[in-house]
């Protein structure tokens, strides 16, 4: 287990390049400052790239992708300064890629959060980030409320003008004007840089507020063709498809895993990666889970239930006590984890080892913008059971995902539809050849502080029908397995999504440079 960079303690704006103390022990995991490197990017007809998203060693999706997109970039020539909403410092920084190895590196020019403790999103340093770093293209990775300063500066409503010179003394009227014009002249110019989103799509309907944010994009991404979809739905834009990838050769079926130190143990082990909170879903999973180990009369001994996630996350639900109210305490693995907030987490080593420890992997999600723990389980060759709402589908059912239609409400459910929806029980066409899609049997709608679409309550019935399901066919499960693994490579493959990557950003590095020239 490593721990992560912390952020300094709540203060007045650092420098930027003021350095500050991290933790050397993430050199064990994802990557490391190196003062003696020197980055030779951006090469000709290259852009220098802003992605903005959670640090690249953060254990979260949007860190995890954001540095997997940063590194493929950085070997195609463009040059990635990186502002990480945890960053502690400013510097060049390091991580192996592609993973599984140590000889090659890619390099990232880390920004550094400015407002330690006073900011959550960059929202203060990003116009220092932007002033400094002077990228040609900002490509975000946040939730739509993460980004809003972003999107609120390319357009501003208003601007603030001092009062006061740094001399204190009163501004002349003479020099209030000359700072206002300088201001209008600003704005009328338009922004320096071009605005690129990986646009999260978790559930409909969207709030409407965020067309004036979707107007302002210039490069939209979506993650999923769900997404995609919903989004051209919602706000009638068109956006690129690129969705997450996985290196397939460091995410691979494992002959012997461990289980940290551990040896796997001689269990039917049923595992879920996620963060603990309440999109998730978890109690269904638990519940679910209690009613397979009752129904097959299995011990502690028998069956396992690895949770693994930061069980006393503030968001989530408290673990192990959670489940000691179904009886499960003893069937409980601990995650190879510690505080998500203080950056403990696996190397992607240690995650490859975990996935192949489970013989079945279940979200009972209420609604993904994608699912990159689903898609590295299926990469190790894990049969995938999970709620059959927003991204499930083309995950788990879609032979060829960025073709065939998704549809968005399987089950029906949709808020304008007021016939029954959902069901609470498997059928024979949940059975898919890599995995099962668990039904949900009903709807809720979630809060407009979080995102306000609707989302899906899985079925808790069909979590332990399936789980049976594959303890009794266990032929099937390891064909289920190696169909898992098979869909991954020819679909989600970084070989395959990196050359996407890198020919949207040749096209718009042609577009910006007005070069047509190879």
């Amino acid at each position: 287990m490593a721990k992560l960079p912390q952020n300094p303690s709540l203060g007045t704006p650092k420098d930027f390049s003021e350095p500050h103390v991290y933790s050397t022990s993430n050199k064990q995991t994802v990557g490391e400052y190196d003062p003696n490197f020197t980055i030779n990017r951006p090469l000709k007809n290259k852009l220098r790239i802003m992605p903005v998203s959670d640090s690249p060693w953060a254990p979260t999706g949007f860190g995890t992708n954001s540095k997997n997109v940063g590194c493929i970039l950085y070997n195609d020539g463009h040059h990635i300064g990186y502002g990480g909403c945890q960053n502690p410092q400013h510097g060049t920084w390091g991580t192996s890629w592609p993973l599984g190895q140590t000889e090659k590196k890619a390099y990232f020019e880390n920004l550094p959060i400015m407002f330690p403790g006073q900011e959550r999103f960059g929202e203060k340093s990003f116009p220092e980030w932007i002033k400094r770093y002077k990228p040609e293209l900002v490509l975000a990775h946040l939730d739509f409320q993460m980004f809003k300063h972003m999107t609120d500066m390319k357009q501003p409503q208003a601007v603030t003008l001092p009062m006061y010179g740094p001399d204190r003394k009163l501004l002349t009227r003479k020099q209030r004007m000359e700072l206002m014009n300088q201001a209008f002249k600003e704005v009328s110019k338009g922004p320096s840089w071009k605005l690129s989103v990986i646009i999260p799509y978790d559930g409909e309907p969207s709030i409407p507020e965020w067309q004036l944010q979707i107007d302002q994009v210039d490069y939209g991404i979506a993650m999923s063709r769900y997404g995609q979809i919903g989004l051209k739905k919602d706000f009638g834009v068109d956006t690129t498809y690129i969705p997450h990838g996985v290196d397939t050769g460091l995410f691979k079926p494992i002959l012997k895993p461990k289980y940290g130190k551990e040896d796997k143990p001689d269990a039917f082990i049923v595992g879920c990666v996620a963060r603990n909170q309440h999109r998730k879903n978890l109690p269904r999973l638990v519940k679910g889970f209690a009613q397979f180990v009752q129904k097959n009369k299995l011990s502690s001994d028998q069956a396992k239930l690895i949770l693994h996630m930061d069980w006393n996350d503030a968001m989530g639900w408290k673990f192990p006590k959670f489940a000691e109210l179904y009886g499960l305490k003893d069937y409980l693995m601990p995650p190879i984890m510690g505080n998500l907030d203080a950056g403990e987490s696996a190397t992607e080593e240690e995650m490859a080892h975990l996935y192949n420890c489970m013989d079945v992997f279940v979200l009972p999600t209420a609604g993904e913008g994608f699912g990159i723990p689903t898609l590295e389980a299926m990469s190790c060759g894990v049969p995938i059971c999970a709620t059959n709402y927003t991204t499930s589908w083309e995950l788990i059912k879609s032979t060829d995902p960025e073709h065939e239609d998704i549809p968005m409400f399987p089950l029906g459910g949709h808020y304008n539809d007021a016939t029954p929806n959902g069901r609470d029980h498997l059928e024979e066409e949940d059975i898919c050849d890599r995995g099962i899609l668990l039904p949900y049997k009903d709807m809720w709608w979630d809060t407009p502080a979080r995102a306000a679409p609707q989302r899906a309550i899985c079925s808790e019935n069909a979590i332990c029908e399936a789980l049976d399901y594959y303890y009794s066919n266990p032929t099937k499960r390891i064909a289920a397995g190696k169909a898992a693994r098979q869909h991954a490579v020819k679909h989600y493959s970084w070989d395959i999504i990196g050359e996407r990557w890198k020919n949207w950003a040749n096209e718009i590095a042609l577009e910006l440079k007005g070069d047509k020239k190879k």
